[in-house]
């Protein structure tokens, strides 16, 4: 089943845009169907485009464990 969007990375703001609205109509998909694995598939790949064009750290969660646990 061919998508919308479909590259190894969003590489520009329509991309994203295009990315946000598939994200969104799959919000309630169950997560073991062909649906919810793309919509874990747009996560990461939104994710990263955020990374790359803000250079924000999203994925705090590691380093907060780490601290919290004392290594």
């Amino acid at each position: 089943m061919a998508h919308v969007l479909d590259p190894l990375q969003i590489r520009d703001d329509s991309q994203y845009c295009a990315a946000l609205d598939e994200l969104e109509d799959l919000m309630l998909a169950d997560p073991d169907t062909p649906a919810g694995r793309r919509f874990d598939e747009l996560v990461r790949l939104i994710e990263g485009y955020e990374v790359r064009r803000d250079g924000d750290d999203l994925d705090l969660r590691p380093k907060a464990l780490a601290t919290a646990s004392g290594t």
